[in-house]
């Protein structure tokens, strides 16, 4: 073994092999970083895409429910004047095609937020058996059209109210009766709910079931329902419609839930979907006698209603459903003439559409809020209308100030009771 001073040449040779490992892991960990670079490089723009993409769906959406909103308040006051039955029909046709104009933005925009993860679930305390048998008319309603029979029960185990969001809730029973009726000819609907015997009491965790008669399902083609845009075949598309995002919504807002689904179908025979879901249970439930005396109301009294809407129809159409009352309207175009005429006025309501030009709803809601408190003024109800029917814009409603908020389309008996509501308060 050759020896230079006190270094080997194995030495050397070892030393050689760890800088060259040294220079290999720094190599490695300088690509690592370039990759981690990249990939965070490719989150931000693909996170961006997503909320231009996403941007842009809210404001097409908000453009077309304005539209929506007049197609459906139109159809609501010609209802109120005498019509033949011809009239009557066009009428309905009318209402039918606002209706599912307004399924197909929900849809989008249910789908886009469940992609992005933008989704929260309200945790309020609400009738569910009120809710299912609201829910259930509706389903009747459709089923009707079809001349197919409904059918459901409740397990009479299952508290009269629960926590959750009674808003979603609906949704899924509804996306769900509506595939079903969509997809049955002839025969019934049926809905079951019951609490989940497989889960603890305290869970409230139930079990819904909603079974038709219908065309059903392939066997090779159930694992790909809930994909989104899916259809068991380009013919489906043609004959029935549809975006194909019903089940995938239906699926999503499930598992904010805290449940799954699963769905069984025969061809031929029908097609059978159930899904459970997890509630919270209230402190303390009202008595009957309470519960009357919260939704009775108080007799109508004259109000002084201050309306900002920059959409010339839909300040036309909303002046005609309050034109059915004894109350007062006044007009503004824009939040920084609403806010102007607030100060210089004395009203007992304020309805506030949120995107409007000079000045937003919101701003203008917060001076009045400040202008309120700086003269010691009791806050007047603000009623927000909001381009749809979004916790986010519920939440962003609020914190400007404002009571409580509609989403559009307004219907007219929502609005006349919300506006009894907020004085009733």
């Amino acid at each position: 073994m050759t020896q230079t001073g006190t270094t080997t040449v194995a030495d050397a040779d070892q030393i050689a092999e760890l800088e060259r490992l040294v220079i290999e892991l720094q190599t490695e960990l300088a690509e690592r970083k370039n990759i981690e670079r990249d990939l965070k490089r490719a989150k931000v723009s693909a996170e961006a895409a997503c909320k231009s993409r996403e941007d842009l769906i809210t404001l097409v959406s908000h453009e077309i429910r304005s539209q929506i909103q007049m197609l459906t308040g139109a159809v609501e006051l010609l209802r109120e004047t005498p019509l033949d039955n011809k009239q009557i029909e066009y009428l309905n046709a009318f209402n039918h095609a606002g209706e599912f104009l307004l399924s197909l933005v929900n849809d989008l925009l249910d789908n886009s937020r469940l992609e992005a993860g933008r989704i929260h679930l309200d945790k309020i305390e609400f009738p569910f058996r009120e809710l299912l048998e609201r829910t259930m008319q509706l389903i009747v309603w459709q089923a009707g059209r079809k001349g197919l029979d409904v059918e459901y029960s409740v397990s009479p185990d299952i508290p009269a109210r629960l926590i959750g969001d009674p808003k979603r809730l609906q949704q899924v029973i509804l996306n769900l009766a509506g595939n079903a009726i969509k997809f049955t000819e002839q025969g019934k609907i049926t809905l079951t709910v019951e609490p989940d015997p497989s889960s603890a009491p305290q869970e409230n965790s139930l079990i819904f079931t909603i079974q038709d008669t219908g065309v059903g399902i392939p066997g090779d083609k159930l694992e790909e329902i809930f994909e989104r845009y899916a259809q068991a075949s380009p013919a489906t598309f043609r004959i029935y419609g549809g975006t194909g995002l019903g089940l995938t919504i239906a699926k999503g807002l499930i598992g904010l839930m805290g449940g799954t689904i699963r769905v069984t179908s025969k061809e031929g025979k029908g097609t059978t979907f159930v899904f459970n879901a997890r509630f919270g249970a209230p402190v303390a439930a009202l008595s009957p006698a309470t519960e009357r005396r919260k939704s009775a109301s108080l007799p109508e009294r004259s109000l002084r209603i201050l309306l900002a809407e920059d959409a010339a129809e839909i300040r036309m159409l909303l002046s005609a459903f309050l034109g059915t009352t004894s109350h007062t309207v006044d007009m503004a175009l824009n939040g920084e003439e609403a806010l102007k005429k607030f100060i210089s006025n004395n009203y007992d309501l304020v309805i506030m559409d949120i995107q409007m030009p000079v000045m937003d709803g919101l701003s203008a809601t917060k001076k009045i809020r400040e202008w309120e408190r700086a003269h010691n003024r009791p806050a007047v109800p603000i009623v927000a209308l909001t381009a749809g029917p979004e916790r986010s814009d519920f939440l962003r409603a609020r914190e400007a100030g404002c009571t409580t908020h509609l989403p559009k389309p307004i219907k007219k008996e929502l609005l006349l009771s919300t506006i009894n509501g907020m004085v009733q308060q």
